[in-house]
């Protein structure tokens, strides 16, 4: 094998999607400690600077090649990106918080193969998180029946993983090469031909963003407008009517037979490497607060104000479609619209009031103990302040110095992750939706979007990202107003 053979068989930026992907490449992160120790060479030792020379740098820099054959070997070809650094090392702006390069990172004997080992689990762990990205978004891809939905949902999908890559690399070095990647993966994964891949998303960045700068949210919006725009325009026609809604119960409106991280209709992935098992003290309430602290809620949407509609009401249309519950939920919907005429705050009595409704049941309170959902994968503890907290919450949905797509994307995730009720709890996450954009006479045409995807308690973009996705719907749904 040439150097240049060698050296192209362990660049991560060579990397494809079937390189990577976690479904096709098992990995017990348990044993990888083992792995490394299994395969290594002995450490050399650590190098010094004398002067400006690095002294034993090249010998390190050996090791570190000969392990990443050695990894490669036992693991797959996904492996070699162990060592890509999200910093300014020698091969800067990768996803992994880990190894850095060989002048740090090469020390005691222990300590190498100990981080060597974490670094490999890290990477991994950022291949699942893309994963389970993908996961959430290609069915929105495959779902919608109009080219208008279908460049909306491009959009948001492209927009949250730039920003996820761009988080994840810190914006450091050449970040953008990494953007491209994933980009160029998920273009992959939706089937789009190798051909048109490269020109599709050169095309879309366009010098837009800069080594060592964070993009700003008007440059992303940018390139994913631009790329979905792109990628829709050739193919906007032949597509599938949307499936039917079913009955699933995270969230209600996942329709059955559709890949979900919830069921077993999807090749197993592993688990995400940082992920504890659930236990006693696992709150995943505790982690969407704490993503809603993060958030920059004031730039994650842009202002919109009302009235915004057109002759079909998406949310009423997927209600009337429901197999069961759809006669109550409808009048429920009638009464959230009453109350938005009536204007007001949204109250917990309010929430209540409409749940009845749902349940058919004559006191909906909140509950009293922990709550599960996602078939026991989420849980989410009690703790006496809850109702109060929750309150609150509740209070700044119709706070007006957000903008409203954050606000209506905030307070949908609120009553998702309180998980006020003992039941029905994704049913009141929509109308708790559905009532802050009617109160500013906002009236969604299409939902679909909106509807379908998973939301995970601990996900900071993805709570950006549905709020941006909520502009977007908003947006599409006025410009059909106006044509």
């Amino acid at each position: 094998m040439s150097d240049d053979e060698s050296w192209k068989r362990i660049a991560p930026a060579l990397l494809t999607w079937a390189d990577v992907d976690p479904a096709r490449h098992p990995f017990d992160a348990v044993r990888a400690g083992d792995v490394v120790r299994a395969v290594a060479p002995p450490v050399p030792p650590p190098p010094k600077w004398v002067g400006f020379q690095l002294v034993g740098g090249s010998e390190a820099e050996q090791w570190r090649n000969v392990v990443s054959h050695a990894l490669v070997d036992r693991c797959g070809r996904w492996a070699c990106g162990w060592w890509w650094f999200a910093g300014a090392g020698e091969y800067h702006g990768g996803p992994v918080d880990g190894w850095c390069c060989v002048s740090h990172s090469v020390t005691s004997a222990d300590e190498t193969l100990t981080l060597v080992a974490e670094s490999l689990i890290g990477w991994r762990g950022w291949l699942a998180d893309l994963a389970g990205q993908f996961t959430r978004f290609l069915p929105l891809l495959r779902s919608q029946e109009s080219p208008d939905d279908l460049v909306v949902a491009w959009e948001v999908a492209v927009a949250q993983l730039v920003n996820l890559t761009a988080a994840r690399s810190r914006s450091d070095g050449g970040w953008y090469a990494r953007c491209q990647q994933v980009l160029t993966w998920f273009l992959t994964a939706a089937g789009i031909p190798e051909q048109h891949r490269s020109t599709l998303i050169e095309d879309a960045i366009d010098g837009r963003f800069e080594s060592w700068v964070e993009p700003s949210t008007v440059a992303i919006t940018d390139v994913a407008e631009r790329l979905a725009h792109r990628i829709v325009g050739p193919q906007a026609t032949g597509r599938a009517a949307q499936p039917t809604p079913g009955t699933d119960d995270w969230p209600d409106t996942w329709p059955p037979g559709w890949p979900s991280l919830r069921t077993s209709n999807l090749p197993a992935q592993p688990r995400r490497y940082r992920r504890p098992e659930a236990g006693p003290a696992t709150d995943d309430l505790a982690a969407w607060q704490a993503v809603r602290a993060r958030v920059d809620w004031s730039i994650a949407a842009g202002h919109v104000s009302g009235p915004v509609r057109t002759d079909r009401d998406a949310i009423a249309d997927h209600v009337a479609q429901r197999p069961a519950g759809s006669q109550e939920l409808t009048v429920a919907l009638g009464q959230v619209r009453r109350a938005a005429a009536e204007g007001g705050p949204l109250t917990f009595v309010r929430l209540a009031e409409w749940q009845r409704t749902v349940l058919g049941v004559p006191e909906a309170g909140f509950r009293a103990g922990p709550a599960y959902a996602k078939r026991g994968r989420e849980r989410y503890l009690w703790r006496p302040d809850l109702p109060a907290r929750f309150e609150e919450c509740l209070a700044q949905a119709t706070d007006d110095d957000l903008p409203l797509p954050s606000r209506a994307a905030r307070v949908y995730l609120d009553v998702a992750f309180f998980h006020p009720f003992d039941d029905g709890n994704a049913r009141a996450a929509m109308l708790a939706l559905y009532y802050v954009l009617a109160r500013e006479e906002v009236v969604l045409d299409r939902a679909a979007p909106l509807l379908v995807t998973v939301r995970q308690a601990g996900d900071q973009f993805g709570a950006a990202g549905l709020a941006k996705l909520v502009e977007l719907l908003i947006a599409a749904t006025r410009r059909r107003m106006r044509a």
